[in-house]
C-alpha cells in the first residue's frame, strides 16, 4: 500500500510528465506565434 508521501511524488511526476508533453507539442506553434509578433514590432 502506497503512503502519503509516495503519492504526492508520483502526482508531481505525472504533472511534470504531462508538462513536458503539452510543452513539446504547443512550442512550434508557440514559437511561430512570438516569432511573428516579434517581427510585427521590429516591422519587419
Amino acid at each position: 500500500m502506497l503512503n502519503s508521501s509516495t503519492g504526492w511524488v508520483l502526482i508531481t511526476l505525472m504533472t511534470a510528465g504531462l508538462v513536458l508533453i503539452i510543452w513539446a507539442l504547443a512550442e512550434p506553434a508557440l514559437s511561430g506565434v512570438f516569432d511573428a509578433a516579434i517581427a510585427r514590432v521590429m516591422g519587419y
